[in-house]
């Protein structure tokens, strides 16, 4: 495992390429219908708050692939969103944790360690 050019650290989906990740991306029929379902299934009504950071997920993994832990997602969601309030803000829209049920009704795989059921944390 080694850190990336933008500080991040790479696993098995980041030593891919983009193209390739963009693939596996797009071979999912991924579409806002299906996270619409998955959201509702978890009692949310997406808007566009919510959609702003399930794009930024979706884009972040076909930039940088699965992170090696979901510590690495947070920090860059929190930075992505900072001016609207960082974690605080993320954890209004997603209760259930920005990462682990972000990522979910996005269709993505959860990062390592997302959730900590002695502490009953999720990222």
């Amino acid at each position: 495992m080694k850190e990336n050019t933008a500080g991040l650290q790479e696993t098995e989906t980041s030593g891919r390429t983009i193209a390739e990740r963009s693939i596996e991306l797009a071979s999912q029929r991924w579409n806002r219908a299906k996270s619409v379902a998955l959201a509702k299934n978890e009692d949310i009504d997406l808007n566009d708050e919510h959609w702003a950071v399930i794009v930024f997920l979706r884009k972040q993994y076909r930039e940088h692939g699965l992170p090696i832990n979901a510590r690495t997602t947070a920090r860059a969601l929190n930075r992505q969103f900072a001016g609207q309030g960082g974690s605080k803000y993320l954890r209004g829209l997603f209760s259930g944790g920005p990462v682990t049920q972000g990522g979910r009704i996005a269709n993505l795989r959860t990062p390592a360690y997302a959730t900590d059921p002695s502490f009953g944390t999720s990222y």
